[in-house]
């Protein structure tokens, strides 16, 4: 069973959120690994931070350069060649990616991809901080 919902700024801006049951469920998937991968990510980092500040201070930083060089703004097929291999070793691209596929274009063409590039994301991250925080602990 799918629905299809269309609100008035949506109609302006041509776009419609499918809810499928099941791309609904992939879409939470896809989030929680993204959401667990940045935020393995962050506590890397913190292990190499002296002050909480300095980690606010890059945490704001990192986030405006990966969401540019991401695909959440132009797609990946009109960038120039050098933006377009970052956006394609940026996390965030899979997961707007994969979140678009499922919820807007309404079909799972990819999504494989998608979340094995947010699971190795996230796996990478987890073991990194994993292993710095018990250097620090230790």
């Amino acid at each position: 069973m799918q629905f299809l919902i269309i609100t008035p700024i949506a109609l302006l801006m041509g776009v419609r959120i499918v809810l499928n049951p099941l791309y609904i469920i992939l879409a939470i998937i896809a989030m929680a690994i993204t959401a667990i991968g940045f935020s393995a990510f962050s506590v890397w980092i913190a292990t190499f931070m002296k002050t909480r500040e300095r980690f606010m201070g890059l945490g704001q930083a990192r986030t405006m350069p990966l969401f540019f060089a991401s695909n959440s703004i132009y797609p990946i097929s009109i960038m120039p060649p050098i933006f377009r291999e970052i956006a394609l070793g940026n996390p965030l691209t899979y997961s707007i990616d994969a979140l678009r596929k499922v919820l807007i274009i309404g079909t799972t063409n990819g999504l494989i991809i998608d979340i094995t590039a947010l699971v190795i994301f996230m796996s990478i991250f987890t073991v990194l901080a994993s292993i710095q925080i018990r250097r620090i602990i230790e």
